[in-house]
């Protein structure tokens, strides 16, 4: 367990080597950002973006919660994609889960009435749409499917709200994506879930509804 002094030390020797590396790598920050991607991905201190998947400080833009859920009544998940799309003109948008979830293994297990399974129940109407598919599996490829429907889920909350509609409308450019992260070997994996405009995503959600 690093203590605060540790981390400070570090801190110390990591803004030094970058100075000599770079050195106007902070006054390039310090006068604004530009990432290329918004990352929505879960709470988990094994599933953080900055090493996964290699982009230098400044390119990422990081919303993450138990799960991955991207609720739409939470103002917190809203300030992060108005922000995103209208003043950073971000033009990526990932969604991540991750196998091994305790979110979604929660979900499975349990419901009571403590913060953490009020939000978890937003992971548990993901189960009961997909009930029949999920009961049929074992107790880990049902978790591990699971995390997978979230991740659905989350693509398509984000691709009802009106923030991400009206970029669409007004012809700007958001790619929404989302992956799965195995813990065991440190691999993402498209899902298969990916828009790129209004049609794009009607024309996948007019068939699921039908």
């Amino acid at each position: 367990m690093h203590t605060i002094e540790q981390m400070l030390a570090y801190n110390r020797e990591w803004a030094a080597r970058i100075r000599d590396e770079e050195p106007d790598f902070f006054e390039r920050t310090a006068a604004g950002q530009n990432p290329e991607l918004l990352w929505i991905g879960c709470s988990d201190s094994r599933v953080g973006p900055d090493k996964m998947i290699g982009l230098p400080m400044g390119s990422i833009f990081v919303h993450r919660n138990i799960a991955n859920v991207f609720a739409t009544n939470d103002l917190n998940c809203l300030a992060v994609l108005e922000y995103a799309i209208d003043e950073l003109k971000i033009p990526n948008i990932v969604v991540c889960g991750h196998y091994g979830c305790g979110g979604v293994a929660a979900a499975l297990s349990h419901s009571g009435v403590q913060p953490i399974d009020l939000w978890i129940d937003q992971v548990r109407f993901v189960y009961q749409r997909h009930q029949r598919e999920l009961d049929a599996l074992e107790p880990e490829a049902r978790a591990r499917r699971l995390a997978e429907l979230n991740v659905e889920a989350q693509v398509h909350n984000l691709c009802r709200n009106t923030i991400v509609r009206e970029a669409w409308k007004r012809g700007q450019p958001v790619n929404i994506i989302g992956v799965i992260y195995d813990i065991h070997d440190g691999l993402l994996k498209p899902l298969g879930i990916e828009f790129r405009s209004l049609a794009d995503w009607e024309r996948i959600h007019v068939g699921r509804q039908g």
